[in-house]
């Protein structure tokens, strides 16, 4: 086995961390944000929304099924930590292990530290930049640099190169789906449903979207600052305004609100993990939910007029879901799910193909 080596957490705060080196080795710059997820580390390491971040697994022992090497995924990450990483996977003969894995991905990784203080300190003072390097010789070279790190603009970086089309068993309907980067699973729960889908480049224009004349739009989730996004906002007022159905989760939801003429505010802390609790306004009910995002759409900006906020965060109030009244759209936050264990938001699917069966009508 290779020696350990020592590498170190600098935070733009001044505070460190001393550990090990896992993965790739060297230098990396991010926003250092923590995931309370507990064991689907390997769908977190290929979630695109991580782009230009540095990920904390706040669940103590993380790799311990291993890491399906040959599963399609493009981590986007800047890097990763966890306190310990399962050195003998449960299922070695098929999997290797997250420290492989990370190699194999060129992410530089991080293990050893208390990462439980890291998250009460980036809780108690908000989401920040840092680094992981092998050396503090040059701290303040170092110090320098993550302060002045910004999360660069990476829709454009990460969405697909040309038209891709993925047909339902049973097409009834046809959606489009500009791609600003999301993980592809959430695509069998529009294909079980008869929705067949096109992904498009992320700047698409309107009129090409809509040339084929879709049952439907959905506007992807994708990662970074929505406001580094304003020829998107320009596609998507084209979008609503054709008076085809429209559905947003994530960054998309986030991006019809400002075409809507809604502001976007950073959190001090983020919502990542798959337990954020969700209410709807109406009928009171919560639902679990899975949210990776650090922004949140600011409600005394919306128009209550033509917005009707329906769904908030528990835990602090924040929008969750919205409808508007002027045109077949409505978008939420977080990202629904349809498989094992997570039915909570399945209803959401089914919204919207009465959306586009209304909107036929």
């Amino acid at each position: 086995m290779e020696k350990i080596k020592p590498a170190y957490l600098l935070l733009e705060d001044g505070t460190e961390y001393q550990g090990y080196s896992m993965g790739a080795g060297g230098t990396a710059f991010g926003e250092v944000v923590f995931n309370t997820d507990m064991t689907t580390y390997q769908d977190l390491l290929m979630d695109p929304t991580y782009s230009g971040q540095i990920v904390v697994q706040t669940y103590p022992l993380i790799g311990n099924r291993g890491v399906d090497p040959v599963s399609e995924s493009r981590l986007v990450a800047s890097g990763y930590i966890v306190r310990e990483w399962c050195v003998e996977p449960t299922d070695a003969h098929e999997f290797v292990t997250l420290d492989e894995y990370l190699r194999q991905q060129n992410i530089v990784g991080l293990c050893g530290i208390d990462t439980r203080a890291l998250t009460r300190h980036i809780r108690d003072h908000g989401v920040m930049n840092g680094v992981i390097a092998p050396s503090l010789d040059n701290r303040e070279e170092l110090l320098r640099q993550a302060k002045a790190y910004r999360v660069p603009p990476a829709v454009g970086a990460i969405t697909i190169e040309a038209p891709k089309r993925y047909a339902a068993e049973n097409s009834r309907y046809e959606i489009v789906i500009p791609d600003y980067g999301f993980r592809r699973s959430i695509l069998e729960y529009f294909l079980t449903r008869g929705c067949s889908c096109t992904l498009y480049p992320a700047h698409t224009s309107a009129k090409e979207l809509l040339a084929s004349h879709p049952d439907g739009i959905v506007l992807s989730d994708g990662p970074g600052d929505p406001w580094d996004n304003p020829e998107i906002v320009e596609i998507i007022k084209g979008l609503a305004a054709s008076g085809r159905p429209v559905f947003g989760w994530g960054l998309g939801h986030q991006l019809m609100a400002v075409a809507a003429g809604g502001s976007i505010v950073k959190l001090p802390v983020g919502h990542r993990g798959s337990n954020q609790p969700v209410r709807d306004s109406r009928s009171g009910r919560v639902m679990v939910t899975e949210q990776n995002h650090g922004y949140t759409v600011e409600e005394e900006s919306l128009d209550a007029q033509r917005m009707d906020v329906f769904l908030h965060n528990v835990n602090d109030g924040t929008v969750e879901g919205i409808r508007y009244r002027d045109c077949p759209v409505f978008t939420v936050q977080f990202e629904p799910s349809d498989g094992n264990g997570y039915q909570d938001t399945a209803w959401i699917f089914d919204e919207f193909v009465s959306l586009i069966e209304a909107n036929r009508a």
